[in-house]
């Protein structure tokens, strides 16, 4: 792990079936305000989130049998998730959320910037992600790490990528 990462207590242990309550809750602090406007009560909505991150997470692991489901944790506190696959010669980071105390503060940038030095470093093709439309902060981060677009996806996601520069 990078050094950046250690230097801001981060630790990036795998996430066993033990933590799924852990990410549940951070998925649905994430996606509650999105939920403002639904005329449902809390517990409804806090139901509709468990089931969404339950379908979510179920289709990441049978997708990418093989990829790395991480915890982000400062301390022994979770603060988000970061999942990726680097079984063959594409990888692909599959998902990355950090709870809104840890937005804005160069924690995502070191996490992909880390995922990148280990694609180069194990003379991957490319790395490989999809990012919502409606997802312009995360658009802009990932071209200012080098991601390009590489097209659409189902039309709800810009499907981006970055190659590994070769001497």
């Amino acid at each position: 792990m990078s050094g950046e990462l250690l230097t801001q207590g981060i630790a990036l242990p795998a996430a066993g079936i033990e933590d799924l309550p852990r990410l549940a809750d951070l998925h649905a602090r994430s996606r509650m305000a999105d939920l403002l406007l639904a005329p449902w009560t809390p517990d409804q909505k806090r139901a509709f989130l468990d089931e969404q991150f339950a379908l979510q997470h179920a289709h990441f692991v049978k997708v990418h049998r093989k990829g790395d489901f991480r915890l982000v944790t400062r301390g022994d506190a979770p603060i988000g998730r970061f999942y990726f696959n680097r079984s063959g010669p594409e990888w692909v980071l599959i998902d990355i959320l950090l709870a809104l105390e840890a937005q804005a503060a160069g924690l995502g940038t070191a996490l992909v910037s880390w995922l990148q030095r280990a694609a180069a470093d194990a003379n991957a093709d490319r790395l490989r992600l999809s990012v919502a439309h409606n997802n312009p902060r995360a658009q802009a981060l990932y071209r200012r790490l080098g991601f390009e677009d590489a097209g659409d996806v189902a039309g709800t996601h810009l499907s981006m990528a970055w190659r590994p520069i070769r001497p």
